[in-house]
């Protein structure tokens, strides 16, 4: 077996196009990181990967700095793998490599979350209990063992809610007080933030692609929670785009409100006007002119962080928004939309009220343009059963398009501004319209 360093659970494309790129960088560096990758679920990638000794292509492709780029790697870090259902022994006997140090995941927020479990002599089906029995496995068979943890699914302090997670499990299992008190001084949960496009590949970029190869954008970027001395623990900390912060509260606040938070708004009026995807939309320079508004106006102003900081973050934002190798449908992005409107530019609604006493005029229309798509595609829309009914019951309302918007303003969100939403109602029919 090869000396692994690095236990990754998820054999999928983001990974693969995001921490494996990572690893080789600090490799160039002259660290010598070995990758073991652990499939949880049943697929063929990790048959397919061995099959070619886990090498395979990273394509870098879309606009950096202003230009078109098209650059291929390859990637030889991944040393193994294993199958958790059939290799379950493999998988605790890692725990006992001093060599392995570091521990990272991305099973998705479904996946991270807590499920109840059978007996601790039983291999356990969920994640969180999983790492559990991997982590008291090295508590009882190499004690000594440090373990660090970079959990990377886009949940809110991922590292402190797997971390509350594996002490849940050790609790239900009576794994014992001294298991416990091991986990705070010998485990390092880091809270993270990753940022990167992972798509599969377009069909006009076909003709380069290699069995198993991974296609990602230009951009990356991983914060992690810690301190000066924690980035000197973490071989990756020195990678471009890679940020060690004492917090990740600032970044997450920018990625929520600009990138996720102009995705929300593109998608619902861009859906109106009968536009596709994300790099369609942004090709019109009357729309790039209001997305720049909307930033400046309503976002920046929120969010309070040095100006020149938040437009650069916001350039870049645009520029891979007009990657021509993405096809980002913005069907796809209005998946549980209205959730999404309330985490990502509610908060920025109702400061821009308590500042201004009024909603603000784009994002008002954004919010219109929401309410109008879940009415007008109303079989379209994927969102929660709950807002599926609250909108089939307002469709079949006898009253006015404006009304029922005003309505459903006021039933989902708590807004009274009823001007602001009329206006920028009527902006917006003026712009379907003509």
């Amino acid at each position: 077996m090869e000396t692994i360093h690095i236990l990754q659970f998820g054999t999928g494309n983001f990974l693969r196009g995001f921490i494996e790129p990572l690893v080789e960088e600090v490799n160039q560096k002259g660290k010598s990181l070995h990758v073991c990758l652990v499939q949880s679920t049943q697929g063929s990638t990790l048959e397919a990967l061995r099959s070619q000794n886990f090498q395979y292509s990273l394509h870098l492709t879309g606009i950096d700095q202003g230009e078109v780029m098209e650059q291929s790697q390859k990637i030889t870090c991944i040393k193994d793998g294993l199958s958790l259902s059939q290799e379950y022994d493999k998988f605790l006997s890692l725990a006992l490599q001093p060599e392995l140090k570091w521990v990272i995941s991305n099973v998705t927020e479904a996946g991270i979350a807590w499920q109840n479990e059978g007996s601790k002599n039983q291999n356990a089906v969920s994640f969180g209990g999983r790492l559990t029995q991997w982590l008291h496995w090295r508590y009882t068979y190499a004690p000594s063992l440090m373990t660090t943890i970079l959990p990377c699914e886009l949940v809110p302090s991922n590292g402190k809610f797997l971390e509350e997670i594996i002490r849940k499990h050790a609790l239900a299992w009576d794994l014992g007080a001294e298991f416990l008190a091991w986990l705070t001084t010998h485990c390092r949960f880091f809270n993270t933030l990753v940022d990167r496009i992972v798509p599969g590949f377009p069909s006009n970029f076909k003709e380069i692609q290699t069995p198993n190869a991974v296609q990602a954008e230009p951009y990356l970027f991983w914060g992690i929670e810690g301190s000066l001395t924690d980035a000197e623990e973490i071989p990756f900390a020195s990678c471009k785009g890679v940020v060690v912060t004492e917090s990740l509260l600032p970044y997450a606040q920018r990625k929520i409100s600009i990138l996720n938070g102009l995705h929300t708004y593109l998608a619902a009026v861009g859906m109106l006007k009968g536009i596709q995807t994300v790099q369609e939309y942004v090709q019109d320079s009357s729309r790039l002119i209001e997305i720049n508004q909307l930033l400046e106006q309503e976002i920046f102003p929120y969010l309070n962080q040095p100006l020149e900081s938040l437009q650069g973050y916001g350039f870049e934002i645009i520029e891979r928004f007009k990657n021509p190798y993405l096809a980002h449908a913005l069907l796809s992005i209005s998946l549980q939309s209205i959730s999404k409107f309330r985490s990502r530019l509610l908060p920025i609604c109702l400061h821009y009220s308590e500042e201004n006493g009024k909603l603000p005029p784009k994002i008002s229309k954004g919010l219109v343009a929401l309410l109008l798509c879940h009415l007008r595609f109303f079989d379209q829309m994927k969102d929660s059963e709950e807002t599926k009914k609250y909108f089939e019951h307002l469709k079949k309302s006898t009253d006015s398009e404006l009304k029922k918007i005003i309505c459903a303003g006021k039933e989902l969100y708590n807004l009274m501004d009823e001007s602001s939403l009329t206006s920028a109602y009527d902006e917006l029919m003026k712009e379907l319209s003509s």
